[in-house]
């Protein structure tokens, strides 16, 4: 019998290889990274820095800032086409969700309003990147695991706001 082979997703792909992940970091700690930023601060070469930051490009998850001068090329996470197709599978998963919810099923939501100062909210994004980095490709701890939607939304908050 032939074994099949599934089509690796966006996360394995981007998980399977170490130097991705750590320019994830990078641009989640800082908002935005170059290959001679990521590569000073990682100890890579430019070169290797550069083609994989291209390839997290090709794969959606980061983009080039727009309108950078000159050779520098700053890169930063997917941005707003992206956002919004997350909102609206993430709206679309809970409505089907709580439409077949029982009594037993256990779910939770919070918000809180926190005053940021300048860098704050980067530094908020990297910090919940770690913790949920703590689940995100483990083992599942008993044979019950289910795939659980996990959804941070922060953002400014306007003055009619």
């Amino acid at each position: 019998m032939a074994e099949q082979r599934s089509t690796p997703n966006r996360r394995d792909v981007v998980r399977a290889h170490p130097l991705r992940e750590a320019l994830l970091d990078l641009i989640d700690r800082d908002g935005t990274t170059t290959s001679t930023i990521a590569a000073r601060e990682l100890g890579e070469s430019t070169g290797s820095c550069s083609f994989h930051l291209r390839r997290l490009e090709a794969l959606g998850v980061i983009e080039a800032v727009p309108g950078a001068a000159g050779r520098v090329k700053p890169w930063r996470r997917m941005r707003v086409e992206q956002a919004t197709l997350n909102r609206e599978l993430e709206d679309t998963a809970y409505a089907s969700w709580l439409t077949a919810k029982t009594s037993d099923d256990e779910d939770f939501a919070f918000s809180e309003v926190v005053t940021l100062a300048d860098g704050e909210l980067a530094e908020l994004r990297a910090r919940l990147h770690r913790v949920l980095r703590d689940f995100v490709g483990s083992e599942p701890r008993s044979d019950a695991a289910t795939p659980t939607a996990v959804i941070i939304r922060a953002f400014p908050l306007r003055e009619e706001q």
